[in-house]
C-alpha cells in the first residue's frame, strides 16, 4: 500500500562521508533534575549532525539528524545488511519532487535506550545521505524535546518536554505541520515570512514570493553559477540567491543569510508556494550554540555563540555574527 511520506532534505555537493569532529564531550543538560537521553554527535562532509541510532537492537548506526523530516530513513545498504525485506511501496516528497520507495518494517528505531519509532519505514539511497546509514526523522519526538549542541558535538532527548525548563534561552513558538515538522514565523526588515528548519539540509532556500517581498526593502539578489543541490532523486540547479542582513525570529537574530531561489517541490508540498517562505539549514543553524525543539507544545529555543566563537563562518560568503539575543541589537537599527 503506498504510504505518503516526506523526507524534506538536501545536501550541496556531498562528498565521502566522514566522522569530522572531535570527540564529543557531554552535553550540558537542559534541566539537570529531569531523565533524559544523550549521545555524542559527528558532523558529516556537508555540516550535518549525525546521531548514533540502534535498529532492532542492532547497531549503532549512523543517522543524519533531520528536523526537515517526519520519517526517518533507512539506506539500501543497512536494510540489506539488516535483512530488512520489502513489505510494501510508499512515496517519498523531497525537495524536488515525488518518488517511489521501497518499505520494510522496522521493529524499533531506538537512540540509545529510548524507542523513538518503528513500522514501515522507507529505504532510499542517494548523494544526499552522503554515505551515512540513514536520515533521524521527526516520526519519533511527538511530546518529546529535542536539543542538540552544535559546540559540544551531543544531542539530547527528554522524553516529556512539558517538565524541561528553557530558562535564559530566546524562544519562538511554532507550528506543527504533517505531524512534527516546524514552521516559525520570521521577520526581515518589516517583512512577515515562514520559516522552517531543517537540520538536514545543508543550506537554506527560499521561494520566488520571498524574493520578490525583499527586493523592495533592501536584500541583494545574487546570480549564482554552476551550483548543484542533490536529494534523492536527479540534481538541482541553483542559479541565484538572496542575500539578507537580518532575520529575526521572534527576539531571535539571525545575521548575514543567503537562500537560494526556487520554485522547489517542497514549498507546494506545504502550501506555501504563494507565501514568501524561508527554509534554513545547517549554514544558518550551525551558528547558534545550541537548539532545543519543544515538540509538545510547539516551541524552538536557541541558545547563541559568544561573539567571535562561530565555528563557519567561512561557510557564509557575506560574514556576520552568530545567532544573537534580540535586545542586544535592536537599538542599533
Amino acid at each position: 500500500m503506498a504510504g505518503f511520506l516526506k523526507v524534506a532534505t538536501m545536501a550541496l555537493l556531498v562528498a565521502v562521508p566522514a566522522w569530522m569532529a572531535a570527540p564529543a564531550s557531554a552535553c550540558d543538560p537542559l534541566d539537570a533534575g529531569i531523565a533524559s537521553v544523550t549521545g555524542a554527535t559527528r558532523t558529516d562532509s556537508a555540516g550535518r549532525a549525525v546521531a548514533l541510532i540502534n535498529i532492532n537492537g542492532q547497531g549503532p548506526f549512523r543517522f543524519i539528524i533531520d528536523t526537515g523530516a517526519n520519517r526517518s530513513v533507512l539506506s539500501q545498504a543497512l536494510a540489506t545488511r539488516l535483512g530488512l525485506s520489502h513489505s510494501g511501496a510508499g512515496v517519498v516528497h523531497s525537495i524536488d519532487g515525488a518518488q517511489p520507495a521501497m518499505m520494510v518494517n522496522v521493529e524499533a528505531l531506538s537512540f540509545g535506550a529510548l524507542r523513538l519509532s518503528g513500522g514501515e519505514t522507507p529505504v532510499l539511497d542517494g548523494p544526499m545521505l552522503g554515505g551515512e546509514h540513514g536520515l533521524l526523522g521527526v516520526d519519533g519526538m511527538a511530546g518529546r524535546m529535542l536539543h542538540v549542541d552544535f559546540t559540544k558535538n551531543c544531542v539530547e532527548i527528554y522524553e516529556n518536554a512539558g517538565q524541561v525548563s528553557t530558562k535564559g534561552w530566546s524562544s519562538v513558538p511554532a507550528r506543527m505541520r504533517f505531524g512534527s515538522l516546524l514552521m516559525v514565523p520570521g521577520d526581515i526588515m518589516g517583512v512577515k515570512v515562514n520559516v522552517l528548519i531543517d537540520t538536514g539540509s545543508e543550506i537554506s532556500l527560499a521561494n520566488g514570493h520571498f524574493r520578490e517581498a525583499l527586493l523592495n526593502v533592501g536584500a541583494r539578489s545574487i546570480e549564482y553559477r554552476n551550483g548543484h543541490a542533490f536529494t534523492f532523486g536527479r540534481p538541482i540547479v541553483l542559479a541565484q540567491r538572496v542575500w539578507t542582513p537580518r532575520l529575526y525570529l521572534g527576539r531571535t537574530v539571525i545575521s548575514s543569510v543567503n537562500a537560494y531561489i526556487g520554485d522547489f517541490h517542497i514549498f507546494e508540498l506545504w502550501g506555501l508556494q504563494d507565501e514568501p517562505t524561508l527554509l534554513i539549514g545547517m549554514d544558518v543553524l550551525e551558528r547558534s550554540r545550541e537548539m532545543a525543539i519543544d515538540y509538545e507544545n510547539g516551541v524552538v529555543h536557541f541558545r547563541e555563540q559568544p561573539r567571535g566563537d562561530y565555528r563557519g563562518g567561512s561557510r557564509q560568503s557575506e560574514s556576520g555574527p552568530a545567532i544573537e539575543s534580540g535586545e542586544n541589537i535592536r537599538g542599533n537599527e
